[in-house]
C-alpha cells in the first residue's frame, strides 16, 4: 500500500518530488511495476522540474512495448486507471507522506541490510558481514527544509512545547544525557541502581526514599544495561533495596557479560543494529523514561577513548535517539589515571552531556573495608545549577548484608 501511495505521488505531486529528492533511492523499492514507474517519473522530473501527472500515460504507451507482458499489464490495469481517482488534493497530507516514505525507506534499508549479512554469514564471509554492519549508515538525511527550524524566540514561545518532565529534583529530566564518573571502586554502579530503584517505587514521596536533596517528582521505570556487574551481583544489588518498598516499575536489567555467555554474540553499544534494537525495545515500553549505561567503556568498546571521532561516531547517534525520544540517559564512566584530570577521554563526552556528576572517595572511606562513602560534585549542570549542592553519602549494611541503605554526611 505505501509503495502504490508513493508512486501516486510522484506522478501528481511536484512538492512531493522535491521534498524526497535528497533521500531518493529506486532500489528501495520492492515492485517492478512499481519501481518502472519510479524510473519514467524521476526522469521527467529532473528533465523538466515537475512532476509528469496525466503525462504518465504518454509516457507508458511510448514505452509499453519495451516491458514484459506482465509488467505492462499490472500498470495498465492496476495503477494508470486508479492514479487519478487515489489522488485527492483536499486529501492529500504531504508531511504525512513524507514521513511515512522516509520511514518507509529507513526500514527497506534495514531489511536489505539483514538480508545480505544473512547471505554473507551462510557464505562464511564473516569479516565481509562485520565490515558491511559497521560501514552501514542509517538514512539521515531530512527531507525537510532548513528554513523551517530557523526560528525568532517568539516562534519558538509559539510552539508551545511541553517542558521535558522533572524525574528527580533538581537535575533528572527526560530526555537528558547524565555523565556520572569517577575512580574503579568509588560507587557509580551503587549510585544508579539507588536512583533507578526509587524512580521505580509505588510509594516515592517518602524521606528514605530521598538521595541527599534528589527527590523523585515523576515515577518511572529503568532500562538499565550493564556492561561490567553481571546478573548475579545486579540481582544481588538490588534485592538489598527492596525493604524500600515495591516497584510500579521493575528495573529491567541487560547485562552484556550474560547475553555474550548465553549467545556467543559480541554485543557492542556502538554497533548502530544494537543500537536500534535498544530504541526499539524503549519504543515498546514507553513507561520506562531512565536509561543506565553501566559503563561507556565496557558498553561500547571505543578503540580509542581521546579519539573525539570514536565519541561522535559510535556514542552520539544514540544519545541523539534517546534525547528525541524523551529518555533520560545515566552514562556512567571512569575519572583519569591519576583522579585528578577529571573525565576520562575526548572532550566531546562532556559537550553532549547536560550534567556532569564526579563521585570522589570521602576521607574517611575505609578502602580495605570495601565502603562505599564518596563525595558527590558537579563538573557541570545545564539547569538548576543553584539547587545542586556537593554532598557526601555512605552506603552502609545490615549484619546479614540483605539491606542496604543510605545516609547524607559530612563532606570532610
Amino acid at each position: 500500500m505505501i509503495e502504490r501511495r508513493i508512486i501516486v505521488s510522484l506522478i501528481n505531486s511536484t512538492q512531493y518530488c522535491r521534498r524526497i529528492k535528497n533521500i531518493w533511492d529506486i532500489s528501495l523499492i520492492d515492485s517492478q511495476s512499481a519501481k518502472r514507474l519510479a524510473t519514467w517519473c524521476w526522469t521527467y522530473f529532473e528533465r523538466y522540474g515537475e512532476a509528469p501527472q496525466k503525462e504518465i500515460e504518454t509516457i507508458f504507451f511510448n514505452r509499453a512495448k519495451q516491458l514484459s507482458k506482465d509488467i505492462a499489464q499490472e500498470i495498465e490495469e492496476d495503477f494508470l486507471p486508479k492514479f487519478a481517482e487515489e489522488y485527492n488534493s483536499e486529501e492529500f497530507n504531504l508531511e504525512y507522506l513524507v514521513e511515512e516514505t522516509e520511514k518507509y525507506f529507513s526500514e527497506r534499508r534495514l531489511k536489505i541490510l539483514t538480508d545480505n549479512i544473512q547471505s554473507l554469514i551462510t557464505a562464511g564471509e564473516v569479516h565481509q558481514a562485520e565490515k558491511t554492519i559497521v560501514e552501514f549508515k542509517p538514512l539521515s538525511t531530512s527531507v525537510r527544509k532548513l528554513n523551517e527550524y530557523i526560528l525568532t524566540a517568539e516562534q519558538i514561545r509559539k510552539q508551545n512545547n511541553k517542558r521535558p518532565a522533572l524525574l528527580m529534583k533538581p537535575w533528572l529530566r527526560e530526555g537528558q544525557t547524565t555523565i556520572i564518573y569517577g575512580n574503579y571502586g568509588s560507587g557509580k554502579s551503587l549510585l544508579a541502581i539507588s536512583v533507578a530503584y526509587v524512580l521505580g517505587l509505588k510509594d516515592f514521596d517518602r524521606e528514605e526514599c530521598d538521595i541527599g536533596e534528589w527527590q523523585v517528582i515523576n515515577p518511572t521505570g529503568t532500562l538499565y544495561l550493564d556492561g561490567e556487574l553481571g546478573e548475579m551481583e545486579m540481582e544481588e544489588r538490588i534485592k538489598q533495596f527492596e525493604w524500600l518498598g515495591e516497584q510500579q516499575y521493575i528495573l529491567r536489567i541487560l547485562s552484556i557479560p550474560e547475553y555474550q555467555l548465553k549467545t556467543e554474540d559480541t554485543f557492542y553499544l556502538s554497533n548502530r543494529i544494537n543500537q536500534l534494537k535498544v530504541i526499539e525495545w524503549l519504543k515498546e515500553n514507553l513507561n520506562y523514561k531512565l536509561i543506565v549505561l553501566d559503563s561507556a567503556s565496557t558498553l561500547f568498546g571505543l578503540l580509542e577513548e581521546n579519539d573525539n571521532s570514536e565519541w561522535n561516531n559510535k556514542i552520539n547517534p544514540f544519545l541523539r535517539d534517546l534525547r528525541a525520544m524523551g529518555v533520560a540517559c545515566l552514562l556512567l564512566h571512569h575519572a583519569g589515571k591519576d583522579n585528578k584530570r577529571g573525565l576520562r577521554g575526548a572532550s566531546a563526552m562532556g559537550a553532549m552531556a547536560h550534567n556532569i556528576f564526579r563521585l570522589t572517595d570521602h576521607e574517611k572511606k575505609q578502602i580495605d573495608d570495601g565502603e562505599a562513602w564518596f563525595v558527590i560534585g558537579k563538573n557541570k549542570q545545564r539547569a538548576a545549577g543553584k539547587g545542586f549542592k556537593t554532598f557526601s553519602l555512605k552506603f552502609s549494611q545490615n549484619d546479614n548484608q540483605t539491606e542496604t541503605w543510605w545516609e547524607v554526611t559530612n563532606n570532610y
